[in-house]
């Protein structure tokens, strides 16, 4: 099977998780927002925050908007964002304008001055209702269509903190349901609606939840879970000059295969005090097609200290085969998936499941063990500092991601991210060439009104035939400024 690849994937998308979108807190506290989405100081009853408030039936809204200038690689745009979110109850309502249009047009010459890209797919369409939720997920009952946000399957070892939308130039339009009931419950979410063509759902029981077997029993939890990419890019369409091949909107032409993982978990969640909760796990998954397996023995634990600080922390063991990732749906899975590493021979990109499909044909036939460490510290709800680090034996295997948010402190809003995965070595922790760094500021002068800065990375395909990356994702810029202006209800 043949599909076309997105044209240009959009890492700036990921810098949501350094700031509050006004779309959405409710599925996950670092929300990713699409491009051209002003981020927004989040009221503090947000119309997207029902974690804390979803008995609270009274209404809230907000309204955002950014008049901007910026450059996305070698052009200039005026940017006009507007958006609103509202929140009654249980339901959540955010939609959203986002519009650019081209001032500068630099070679190659675009001649369009709205940027047609944002809008040409009928998916880009539905960008306008950006979601429509109900409750809040860990709720009895939970639903969101629209912008999917760090959805996370179980212990997350095969989903974990999966964005169905950073890409700037195709907007997709997800689903995400829970059901927790007394001693079960499960989870789903679908990439697109229009067009699906990947699918997680997990179930789990309490198996003891029922009788009188005392509370620690019953907090020991069995799961299962299925992923299903349906059109998994596999290899590029290569021309008879073994060239990868564009349609006419540099859309990057791949044959696909279809992939299932499952995997198995058990988890035991108890709270020792009323500040502490303790989960200890183990998961074991499989990708059917290989008979890869990925063995995980984790601990995750959170601690509240007098209700001012949350830290949490993870610590993880891996064993993985040589055809197996840990956290294959991950937040980079719609880059990943088609642009991971290079064949070691050849030097060509590889899509990611073409890369370990083939280790074993590359002599790479190892168990490799490694560990997962992260930490997430909250102090009074406002100030976040973040971070994840992982290794496994062998190379290019190391994975980096950091974040600080500080709220308005003197008129002043700061955030950072920063993110390097598939590294080698301390020294290339930082290099920047296909990484991520993304910083933004924003300063309140006048009541509503704010200036702000942006800058981030985004990943584009090269469309130069006389480049030796041709068809080949590669990292450009993307900054803007402006002035905008907030207001909550």
């Amino acid at each position: 099977m043949t599909r076309k690849a997105p044209r240009s994937v959009s890492i700036a998308l990921v810098a949501a998780v350094v700031s509050v979108s006004l779309s959405a807190r409710a599925q996950d506290s670092a929300t990713p927002r699409e491009a051209g989405t002003p981020p927004t100081e989040t009221p503090s009853t947000s119309p997207d925050a029902t974690a804390n408030a979803s008995d609270d039936k009274t209404f809230s809204a907000l309204l955002d908007t950014r008049l901007g200038f910026g450059g996305l690689d070698e052009d200039f745009y005026l940017s006009l964002n507007i958006g609103a979110a509202f929140r009654w109850w249980k339901l959540g309502v955010g939609v959203q304008a986002p519009l650019r249009f081209r001032v500068i047009d630099r070679s190659p010459k675009q001649k369009e001055v709205f940027r047609k890209q944002d809008w040409d797919e009928p998916s880009d369409w539905t960008r306008i209702l950006r979601y429509i939720s109900w409750g809040a997920p860990g709720e009895w009952i939970y639903g969101r269509i629209g912008v999917l946000t760090g959805i996370t399957l179980g212990n997350g070892t095969l989903v974990d903190r999966y964005y169905n939308t950073i890409d700037a130039d195709h907007f997709q339009t997800g689903l995400s349901f829970e059901l927790n009931l007394d001693g079960g419950g499960t989870g789903l979410f679908l990439d697109n609606l229009l067009d699906p063509e990947m699918a997680g759902v997990r179930g789990y029981v309490q198996p003891f939840a029922f009788g009188d077997f005392g509370a620690l029993a019953k907090a020991f939890q069995v799961g299962f879970t299925l992923v299903i990419d349906g059109a998994a890019p596999m290899q590029p369409v290569l021309d008879s000059t073994q060239s990868r091949q564009l349609d006419g909107s540099s859309n990057l032409k791949v044959q696909t295969e279809p992939l299932v993982f499952v995997g198995f978990d058990l988890a035991w969640q108890v709270q020792p005090t009323d500040w502490v909760v303790v989960r200890p796990y183990t998961d074991l998954n499989v990708w059917t097609q290989t008979g890869g397996l990925g063995y995980h023995l984790g601990l995750l634990a959170t601690f509240d200290i007098a209700g001012a600080v949350t830290l949490g922390t993870r610590v993880e063991y891996r064993a993985l085969s040589a055809d197996y990732s840990p956290s294959w749906v991950n937040s980079w899975y719609e880059v990943e998936r088609l642009d991971f590493l290079p064949d070691p021979v050849t030097g060509r990109q590889l899509t990611k499941a073409r890369y370990f499909r083939d280790r074993h044909v590359r002599g790479q036939d190892e168990i490799r063990h490694g560990w997962h460490w992260s930490l997430d510290l909250t102090i009074l709800d406002a100030v976040t500092i973040s971070g994840i680090f992982e290794d496994y034996q062998g190379e290019d295997n190391a994975n980096l991601m950091l974040r600080l948010a500080l709220p308005y402190i003197a008129g002043v809003k700061l955030s950072a991210y920063y993110a390097k995965r598939n590294f080698e070595g301390v020294e290339n922790a930082f290099d920047l060439d296909r990484g991520l760094l993304v910083a933004e500021a924003r300063y309140k002068f006048w009541g509503p009104m704010a200036v702000f800065a942006r800058y981030s990375r985004e990943w584009r395909i090269e469309r130069d035939r006389a480049a030796t990356n041709f068809g080949e994702y590669e990292t450009i810029d993307d900054w803007d400024v402006g002035i905008g202006a907030e207001f909550t209800f």
